[in-house]
């Protein structure tokens, strides 16, 4: 999932393919819930993140990334309006993660 990601390493392209990996994961394999400050139901179409640093060694890139993601906030639509009946509240956490550049395969710390 990462190998094209990899291949861009210390071009302008790396986040580019970074990002697009990262939104192919799944929601149980990111490390989300411990930020959420509301409900904990997270809408996936709306994760998106900034790489903040980077760095790397022979084996591993180490990057902290800011991700920003809506938690999905279930209301009642009593008015008869059902835009009210769930409410997106913005989210954001920090992750340092690490990304092995043997076996593309991405870690969280």
């Amino acid at each position: 999932m990462f190998d094209q990601a990899l291949e861009y390493w210390g071009s302008d392209s790396f986040p580019h393919y970074f990002k697009r990996a990262f939104n192919e994961l799944s929601l149980a394999e990111l490390p989300l819930l411990a930020c959420c400050q509301h409900s904990g139901v997270i809408d996936k179409e709306t994760i998106s993140l900034s790489i903040l640093t980077s760095s790397a060694d022979e084996q591993t890139i180490h990057l902290k990334i800011g991700v920003f993601f809506c938690e999905i906030l279930s209301g009642c639509a009593c008015s008869d309006d059902p835009s009210q009946a769930m409410i997106l509240e913005n989210s954001y956490c920090e992750l340092s993660v690490k990304l092995d550049r043997n076996k593309a395969e991405l870690s969280f710390d």
